[in-house]
């Protein structure tokens, strides 16, 4: 299968999927949410893969949803459904899945970002790394299982500051909030992430995914329902005209730093 917004490779039992839209800040769009979709149902269905590590080009792992897309968008709550709706499917595949997911994490992780962390069972950070809700700044609700995931990460108290003020979670933090399991340096992390996933893989992988079930059977129950809550509360909330009047202005925001 040929991918447009994501790399898709394999090094035995372990899958990598890259994030590939670095001049977008490996921002989430309708073509890069299908693409991931596929690319996870692709390694699922591979008996010889027990390890799949996410990843973004360039600069960042992944800024969130495509703002500028939503703010161009004909029918912006369509375009919402859609995409969350798209983005839920896949990681939900992903927590039912047997294969294990390691998040390798670079730069910012914010919105949608923050949620594929979330979604991963182990994560691995640069120094430089931060994670952020970023929801509130364009008059969002949280999506993609932030609101589920995130308070059983780190507390509700903290899961609160983070999605309603704003905060940025520094690496350090993370790793002391228990929001990252381990924090190396950027130019350590692509090949910690390598050992970590090729340990994982050549470990008794018969045991890998039936532990992984063992240890989120409770917590997955329920993912699924709240998950459509989420597409429901997002997709409405885009019509208040603060959200569109702070999207259309974040939006002009970086389009004219990406033309800088």
């Amino acid at each position: 299968m040929t991918f447009e917004n994501l790399q898709f490779q394999r090094n035995g039992g372990v899958a990598w999927i890259t994030l590939d839209r670095p001049a977008a800040a490996n921002a989430l769009s309708i073509g890069l949410a299908e693409e991931f979709c596929a690319a996870v149902d692709l390694a699922n269905n591979n008996p010889d893969v027990h390890v799949i590590v996410l990843q973004g080009a360039g600069k960042f792992f992944c800024a969130g949803g495509d703002v500028a897309a939503m703010a161009e968008a004909e029918d912006p709550a369509e375009f919402l459904r859609i995409l969350a709706g798209k983005m839920s499917e896949g990681l939900l595949a992903l927590a039912r899945s047997r294969l294990i997911t390691i998040a390798a994490v670079h730069g910012a992780a914010a919105g949608a970002g923050l949620a594929l962390v979330l979604n991963s069972d182990l994560v691995l950070a640069s120094s430089n790394a931060s994670f952020q809700s970023a929801y509130a700044k364009v008059g969002l609700t949280p999506d993609c299982g932030v609101s589920y995931l995130l308070p059983q990460a780190v507390g509700p108290r903290r899961a609160a500051e983070i999605c309603l003020s704003g905060r940025v979670v520094t690496a350090p933090e993370a790793l002391q909030w228990g929001l990252v399991n381990e924090v190396v340096d950027e130019s350590d992390l692509q090949l910690r992430a390598e050992d970590l996933a090729l340990q994982l893989a050549g470990s008794a992988a018969q045991t890998l995914g039936p532990t992984k079930r063992l240890l989120t059977t409770a917590a997955v129950a329920a993912y699924s329902k709240h998950l459509e809550d989420e597409v429901a509360t997002i997709s409405t909330i885009i019509s208040h005209e603060n959200t569109r009047n702070r999207i259309i202005s974040f939006a002009g925001r970086s389009k004219t730093a990406s033309q800088a």
